[in-house]
C-alpha cells in the first residue's frame, strides 16, 4: 500500500511543482510510466522475465568475479576478510575500477554507443521526446552523471531549458555502472540493480516532463 501511494504522490508533487502545467505532454507521461510499470512486472512478477533477468545477474556476476582474481593477485590475503575483517578499500574499490575500465574500453570500440543509441531510439519513438535527452537517458541506466551528458554533447548548446532539466534528471534518476558493480560487491542482489536502472530511464524523463515539461 505504502509502494502504491509513493507511485501516487510523486507524479502528483511532480505536477504541483511544474513551470507550465498547460504544456505537459500527457501522452509522454502516460506513456513513460506504462513502459516503467511493464518493465517493473515484467522482471519481477513474470516467471520468465525473472529467469531472464537472473541470467543476465549470473552473466554480470561472473564478469564481476574476474575482478576478484585480479583483487587477490594485487592484494593476496589482504582481502581476506577472516584474517583483517573486510576492508572497503580493497574488497570495492577495485571492482568500481575494473567495471569503470571495461565500459570505457566498450565505449572506445563502439559497443556501448551501438547500445545507448538503440535503447535511446526506442524512448524517442515511444515517448516523443527529442533524440538529445533520449540518448542521455539511456546512457544514464550504464554511465554515470558526468559520462552520460557527453553522448549527446554535440546537441547540448542548442537544448532547451525542458531537455536540459531532462538530462540532469535523469543522471540523478539512477548510478553508474561501476558504482552498481561495488554494490553487488557489497552483497546486493544484482537483479535488483539492474531493474531499477532500467526503470529509471522512463521514469526521470517522466518526471522531467511533468516539472519542466
Amino acid at each position: 500500500m505504502t509502494s502504491l501511494l509513493g507511485v501516487l504522490l510523486l507524479p502528483l508533487i511532480a505536477y504541483l511543482l511544474s513551470t507550465r502545467r498547460s504544456a505537459i505532454r500527457w501522452s509522454t507521461v502516460v506513456v513513460a510510466f506504462l513502459i516503467q510499470a511493464s518493465i517493473g512486472g515484467f522482471v519481477l512478477f513474470v516467471p520468465w522475465g525473472k529467469q531472464l533477468l537472473a541470467s543476465i545477474a549470473v552473466g554480470v556476476g561472473e564478469l564481476l568475479s574476474y575482478s576478484r582474481v585480479g583483487i587477490e593477485f594485487l592484494f593476496g590475503n589482504l582481502i581476506n576478510s577472516n584474517e583483517i575483517g573486510f576492508v572497503f578499500a580493497l574488497s570495492v574499490l577495485p571492482v568500481v575500477v575494473f567495471f569503470s575500465s571495461l565500459i570505457a574500453v566498450l565505449y572506445h570500440v563502439g559497443v556501448m554507443r551501438w547500445i545507448i543509441k538503440f535503447i535511446g531510439g526506442g524512448l524517442r519513438r515511444a515517448l516523443g521526446t527529442s533524440h538529445s535527452e533520449s540518448l542521455s537517458a539511456a546512457a544514464n541506466v550504464f554511465v554515470g552523471q558526468a559520462e552520460a551528458p557527453l553522448v549527446a554533447k554535440p546537441y547540448i548548446p542548442g537544448m532547451t531549458q525542458s531537455e536540459l532539466f531532462a538530462v540532469m534528471v535523469g543522471g540523478m534518476a539512477s548510478i553508474a555502472g561501476s558504482v552498481m558493480a561495488g554494490y553487488v560487491a557489497l552483497g546486493i542482489p544484482l537483479e535488483y540493480l539492474l531493474a531499477a536502472s532500467f526503470m529509471a530511464a522512463p521514469g526521470a524523463l517522466m518526471m522531467a516532463k511533468l516539472i519542466v515539461p
